[in-house]
């Protein structure tokens, strides 16, 4: 049970946000797996650019997962 000094509007808002770093991390991680499928699939020639997206890829999504992590932790200790 949620604790009373949260709102029900506040706890709404807490779990659209959290919801929202989910989703942006979700969608990190399939641009990652996009991404390491163009390298190891593409074109000899374009694997340098292609490892290139590919790495910039995992660098979004720890960032989005680090994000996500943070804020869960910032509210498991607020609520």
């Amino acid at each position: 049970m949620p604790n009373s000094r949260v709102s029900a509007a506040a706890m709404n808002e807490l779990v659209d946000a959290t919801i929202d770093r989910y989703l942006n991390w979700r969608e990190e991680s399939a641009d990652v797996d996009l991404a390491y499928r163009r390298w190891v699939n593409g074109a000899h020639a374009d694997r340098g650019l292609h490892y290139a997206a590919y790495v910039e890829a995992l660098d979004r999504e720890e960032h989005a997962a680090r994000e996500y992590r943070a804020f869960v932790e910032q509210i498991s200790t607020s609520v």
